[in-house]
C-alpha cells in the first residue's frame, strides 16, 4: 500500500470515528440498563473500524468473566472459548490494561488452547482494549475480523480512542447514578426523619413524655415487634387520623394504637 493510500485509508476511519463518537453520550444515556449502554458502544465501534465485523465487551466481576453485550453471537462462543481456556485477546487486554491485536496466526502462537478451539469459526483477527470505567465496567472492548479483515495500526489507535470516548461517557453516567440515588437516599431519609419526629410529638402531647422517652417508647415497640422504628412511625402518623379526636377519649386510642401499629405494618 502507498503512502497516499494509507492516508486515504487513514482519513476514512477518522471520518468513521468521528461520526461514532459524535452524540455517544445522548445515546448511551438513552438506555437504562448497562447491558443496552455497552451493546449500543459495541454497534458503533464495529460502524467506525472498517476490519470490524463483530464486536463484544467482557466484563470481569467477583471473580468471574463474562461477555455483558455483543452485536453477534459468534462472538459468544469466541469469548467462551477465551474464559473456559482462561487464554485470549480479550483476556490478555482486561488482565494487562494493554491493547492486543493479533491475527489467526499469531493467535495460535499466542493462545495455543483458545486457537485450537475456535478452529471451526469464521474468525481470522482480534482486536482488544481495556476498557474501565468506575466499579461498574472493568474488562475489555472486543473487535473481531472474518477472513481477510486483518486489523493494522490505524484500527488499533481507532480504538484506542473510541474507547477513551466511551469510558468518559459512562464514567460520567456512572457517577449520575450515583448521584441520584443519594439524593433518593436523602429524600428517603427525610421523610423517614419527618414520620418519627410527627410519631414523637404526638406522643409527647398525649402522654406529656419528653422527646426522649417519646422515641424511646417507638424504640421499644420496634425492638419487641422486629419492625424498623422507621416503618412503626409511618403506620402510627397514618393511624392517627382515624383516632377518635375527643379529649378523654385520645390518650386510651394512641395508646392502643402505639401497641398495635406493629400488626398493621406486617400486613402490607
Amino acid at each position: 500500500m502507498t503512502a497516499g493510500h494509507e492516508f486515504s485509508a487513514a482519513g476514512e476511519v477518522l471520518t468513521a470515528l468521528a461520526e461514532a463518537i459524535k452524540d455517544l453520550d445522548a445515546v448511551v444515556r438513552s438506555f437504562d440498563s448497562p447491558e443496552a449502554k455497552l451493546a449500543s458502544i459495541c454497534t458503533r465501534v464495529v460502524a467506525a473500524v472498517p476490519g470490524a465485523d463483530a464486536a463484544g465487551v467482557t466484563v470481569l466481576r467477583a471473580g468471574s468473566t463474562t461477555t455483558a453485550a455483543t452485536t453477534e453471537a459468534f462472538v459468544l462462543a469466541i469469548d467462551a472459548a477465551q474464559y473456559e481456556q482462561q487464554e485470549g485477546p480479550c483476556i490478555d487486554a482486561a488482565v494487562t490494561r494493554t491493547i492486543v491485536r493479533a491475527d489467526r496466526t499469531q493467535a495460535a502462537e499466542r493462545w495455543p488452547a483458545f486457537a485450537r478451539a475456535i478452529e471451526l469459526v469464521d474468525v481470522t483477527s482480534f482486536l482488544s482494549a481495556p476498557i474501565t470505567a468506575g466499579e461498574e465496567y472493568v474488562g475489555a472492548l472486543n473487535l473481531y475480523g472474518h477472513h481477510g479483515h486483518d486489523f493494522d495500526t490505524v484500527d488499533e489507535q481507532a480504538l484506542r480512542i473510541y474507547v477513551r470516548a466511551a469510558q468518559s461517557v459512562l464514567s460520567a453516567d456512572e457517577r449520575a447514578v450515583q448521584a441520584a440515588r443519594r439524593v433518593e437516599g436523602y429524600a428517603a431519609a427525610m421523610e423517614s426523619r419527618a414520620a418519627i419526629e410527627q410519631a414523637k410529638g404526638a406522643l409527647m402531647v398525649t402522654l406529656g413524655v419528653t422527646a426522649d422517652k417519646a422515641f424511646d417508647l417507638l424504640l421499644w415497640r420496634s425492638q419487641t415487634t422486629n419492625v424498623k422504628v422507621r416503618d412503626l412511625a409511618e403506620q402510627f402518623v397514618t393511624d392517627l387520623a382515624t383516632l377518635d379526636t375527643a379529649p378523654g377519649a385520645f390518650a386510651d386510642e394512641l395508646g392502643k394504637v402505639l401497641m398495635t401499629v406493629h400488626q398493621r405494618v406486617l400486613e402490607q
